[in-house]
């Protein structure tokens, strides 16, 4: 059994933190007006196991459709004075507690929940149930005897006990659906060229702040009991995958999961997240706003660090996206492992947006690796042989009619641990629709 540890109160504290660099930031922020390119299509798919990216999608998918909720709010004329200034400032400090925050910790936590440790589960074959509580401002309000840091919890409903590589791939998926839904959020203002709804923004800054004073906090070196908190079952898990049952390899495991959790902070998006929530959104009104990135001639330019937890120990990622005004997207990414417990990396690239006819858009996907094999089904091995894999896929949507299209992803890949794909060998992918969004 997973609990998860609310979203909300943890971002609250990484907002107020990177405020102070923000104050440096406005003059920067300033960018060529500039009318935003059409809203990326709706996705909502499927496949027999409801997987990571599967689920990652269509949740994101749904939650940028509740965020439509302000196309049809009422706007009362308040008047132009200092007056109607304040009064539209108050309305949308209501809006944030009381709508936009609630609803961007339902969607991230439903990405946690069912999209991580559930696809996980489901994957492995476990099956999963899940209890979530009142989002945001409305759980102290309506349940104050539910636990303030509680918003989601994931069951496992098995004959058997769960652990070795299966227990660890279970309790990491929460984080590593988050971490998959961060690089599609990034894709998203990549291609736009900067342009971002705040809805964005806000899930965003939720999910990459999630369990940040549990990866910061000394405690995460001192193990005792079972605990709840996913950060600290990894490290335990960790330990008995290694073979490090002694007090000094548990501190010397939590402090290079410390140390490389620093690098997951340092994202550009993050920082910018901070201002387009309270700077632009709150005390300006902008609902979308243009995140300013790099350019090389014509093509917008972004590194993006990542941060994951596998089934053999932490690692960082980097990625290097390029795109052009046409929506056609290029990412480049390297990986290796830093907990010290082996050394491993991967390596691999992701093109959307191919334009093949007026009507079909391609892209694609190639990963390598060279990292330790995952054996589900096997104890007390240590020392696990490194192996090299690979995986493909290929990205497809077909415009059916102006406003709907199809839409999938087929793959195949190799045995081995990827973020956001299945651990066993074969055939991958889902199916669906697109819905475009005007």
């Amino acid at each position: 059994m997973l609990l998860d540890r609310t979203l909300r109160s943890r971002a609250r504290r990484a907002l107020a933190q990177a405020a102070v660099f923000l104050g440096l930031s406005s003059p920067a922020l300033a960018v060529a007006a500039e009318a935003p390119p059409p809203r990326e299509p709706l996705v909502f798919v499927g496949d027999p196991q409801l997987g990571v990216e599967t689920s990652v999608r269509t949740f994101d998918s749904l939650g940028r459709l509740a965020f439509r909720y302000e196309d049809i709010l009422p706007s009362p004329n308040v008047g132009s004075g200092a007056l109607g200034r304040l009064l539209r400032f108050v309305g949308r400090g209501l809006e944030l507690v009381f709508l936009d925050e609630p609803l961007a910790e339902l969607v991230a936590i439903g990405v946690h929940e069912v999209g991580g440790h559930g696809a996980r589960a489901r994957e492995l074959g476990t099956r999963p149930t899940y209890s979530f509580f009142l989002p945001g401002i409305y759980r102290p309000l309506f349940s104050a005897s539910t636990e303030s840091s509680v918003s989601g919890l994931t069951m496992y409903n098995t004959d058997g006990i769960i652990e070795g590589s299966r227990a660890i791939v279970g309790s990491a998926g929460g984080l590593e659906a988050g971490h998959v839904h961060a690089w599609w959020i990034n894709a998203r203002i990549v291609r736009a060229q900067g342009w971002v709804h705040h809805g964005d923004l806000l899930v965003y800054a939720l999910t990459k702040t999630a369990y940040m004073d549990s990866f910061l906090s000394s405690s995460l070196g001192r193990r005792g009991e079972q605990s709840p908190n996913d950060v600290a079952t990894y490290v335990t898990e960790l330990q008995h995958l290694s073979n490090g049952w002694r007090a000094e390899d548990r501190v010397r495991l939590a402090r290079r999961i410390r140390a490389g959790y620093v690098w997951n902070l340092l994202d550009p998006t993050l920082l910018y997240a901070m201002w387009g929530t309270f700077g632009l959104k709150l005390f300006a009104g902008e609902r979308t706003s243009r995140m300013p990135l790099p350019r090389i001639g014509d093509l917008t330019f972004f590194l993006s660090p990542r941060y994951n937890l596998s089934p053999f120990g932490a690692e960082q990622m980097l990625d290097v996206m390029l795109a052009d005004r046409r929506g056609r997207m290029l990412d480049v990414y390297a990986r290796i492992g830093t907990s010290g417990i082996t050394s491993y990396w991967g390596a691999g690239a992701r093109t959307l947006g191919i334009r093949a006819t007026d009507r079909v858009t391609l892209g694609g996907e190639l990963d390598v690796w060279r990292q330790p094999e995952v054996l589900l089904d096997q104890r007390g091995v240590f020392d696990p042989p490194q192996r090299v894999g690979m995986n493909a896929s290929l990205y497809g949507d077909v415009q059916v009619t102006r406003e709907l299209g199809i839409t999938g992803k087929l793959g195949a890949k190799t045995p081995g641990y990827m973020m956001g794909l299945p651990i066993d060998a074969g055939l991958h992918g889902y199916l669906g629709i697109s819905l475009a969004m005007f």
